[in-house]
């Protein structure tokens, strides 16, 4: 993943990549709402699959349905990536969690959303 020039972005980037989706979700949150409007929707999406992830770990199939179906559409709308975050790729994961959740149960359950750089982008340099 490339360096976020964002710090606070960043803190919760990572917190996305260890899989702490409450703590992900809080601090995503706090950024969503105090962004600029072209910052917004890409935000709040993350928020939506952290809050769907947290659903989908307490045991809670229709709540991770219904966040991961609005995550899946906001990123429809989104940018191709958000600071170095490829929400193509995330839609894809989405678009699969999706399939899963609004399939019968039991069947294999996707492996959770990894966060990557766009394909052919360069790691940026720090300053």
């Amino acid at each position: 993943m490339a360096a976020c020039p964002d710090v606070a972005l960043a803190s919760a980037l990572a917190l996305f990549a260890q899989e702490d989706w409450y703590a992900c979700h809080d601090a995503l949150e706090e950024l969503w709402q105090e962004s600029p409007e072209s910052r917004r929707r890409p935000l709040h999406t993350l928020v939506q699959v952290a809050v769907a992830m947290v659903h989908w770990q307490q045991g809670n199939r229709r709540g991770a349905t219904l966040l991961w179906g609005e995550a899946v559409a906001r990123l429809s709308h989104c940018r191709d990536e958000l600071d170095g975050v490829d929400l193509v790729h995330l839609n894809e994961q989405g678009r699969r969690w999706l399939r899963f959740l609004q399939a019968s149960p039991g069947g294999t359950v996707p492996p959770p959303p990894r966060l990557c750089r766009p394909a052919g982008s360069e790691p940026r340099k720090a300053d």
